[in-house]
């Protein structure tokens, strides 16, 4: 499994596992991080003997006695409509599980689990987002990831959305730098209606200051050459996925 090789400050990862396709670990948690297990993404972890900082969850893909279906301790509060202020993380119930601190969510909601993670771990001021066990099958929670991927670019924080292969990331307003050991293809795609002012260099096709829309793949299949590559963007925000 590849990692992260982009050119970035060292800084507290919040490492986030889910209940899809699971391939390992790209990523080990170091001292400082904090580990979030969204659901059954706590099965992935315990097979390999991980023990995360918290569990949030519904539930509705791992059971857990008298769990499934309870709501939190404020009777009142619409998690539905919650979805903007997210002040419903701070009323879910707390509860014990293999001795790991466990939020449970009421299943009726709006945000879906492995957003109410990083909620989470944007409130203990984390910043880098690394989330693995995110795709598979269903291809709607793959698109809820990539949405949470941009979401986290509009926070001024990073996310990284792993497969077997690739590794998925949004960028706004910014610049990317890969070193020349970087291998495999690369593409970027505009999440926003726009992206303006698009320049890659270093890669097998040049492009300087172009503007990019959602509705067209102008970016797919770019390559890594053996040289030092970027991608930046004037504004806008980019999704760009690169493998081998």
């Amino acid at each position: 499994m590849m990692q992260v090789a982009e050119e970035t400050v060292q800084q507290r990862k919040c490492i986030i596992v889910g209940a899809g396709d699971f391939f390992g670990m790209p990523v080990l948690p170091g001292e400082g991080d904090y580990v979030i297990a969204a659901d059954a993404g706590y099965e992935n972890l315990k097979r390999l003997g991980i023990k995360p900082d918290l569990i949030v969850g519904d539930f509705d893909s791992m059971h857990v006695a008298g769990v499934k279906g309870t709501t939190g301790d404020v009777k009142d509060l619409d998690i539905f409509a919650d979805a903007e202020t997210a002040e419903y993380i701070h009323h879910l119930k707390k509860l014990d599980l293999d001795g790991v601190e466990t939020r449970v969510i009421d299943p009726v909601k709006n945000d879906p689990d492995m957003m109410a993670c990083v909620r989470i771990g944007l409130e203990k001021g984390i910043r880098e987002f690394h989330i693995i066990g995110g795709t598979g099958k269903r291809i709607d929670h793959s698109i809820a990831n990539l949405q949470i991927l941009a979401f986290l670019a509009m926070q001024g924080a990073r996310g990284y959305l792993y497969s077997s292969s690739q590794i998925t990331t949004a960028i706004r307003n910014t610049t990317v730098r890969f070193p020349k050991e970087m291998k495999g293809y690369f593409s970027a795609f505009s999440y926003s209606d726009r992206s303006l002012g698009v320049t890659e260099k270093g890669f097998k096709y040049i492009i300087k200051d172009v503007t990019l829309n959602n509705l067209t793949p102008t970016g797919l299949s770019n390559e890594f050459v053996g040289t030092e590559a970027e991608i930046s963007v004037r504004e806008g925000t980019l999704i760009l996925v690169y493998g081998f």
